[in-house]
């Protein structure tokens, strides 16, 4: 099996907790690990969209980059309260 379908299987099964640092993710108990989860399945899941084996398959990068740019977005919204952060910045 490789990476990449192990990867695409365990966000299949919601799963993400297999694919990524525990370290990233904190613990269950933390008041953001449910925002965490979500925002790196969304992550994980463009990996694999932006991964296919035929490049016609694959995301453009302008999809790509607006994809990370509204999973960046929620995932502000939802840990901060829809205030968005200047110091966090991933694109």
């Amino acid at each position: 099996m490789s990476l990449k379908l192990w990867v695409a299987n365990s966000l299949d099964a919601g799963a993400v907790v297999k694919v990524v640092d525990a370290t990233l993710l904190g613990i269950e108990e933390d008041h953001d690990f449910v925002s965490k989860r979500e925002c790196l399945s969304s992550v994980m899941r463009l990996a694999v969209a932006c991964s296919a084996d035929s490049p016609e398959e694959r995301v453009n990068m302008q999809v790509a980059l607006a994809t990370l740019k509204k999973i960046k977005i929620k995932f502000l919204k939802d840990v901060r309260g829809g205030v968005e952060s200047s110091r966090i910045r991933i694109l």
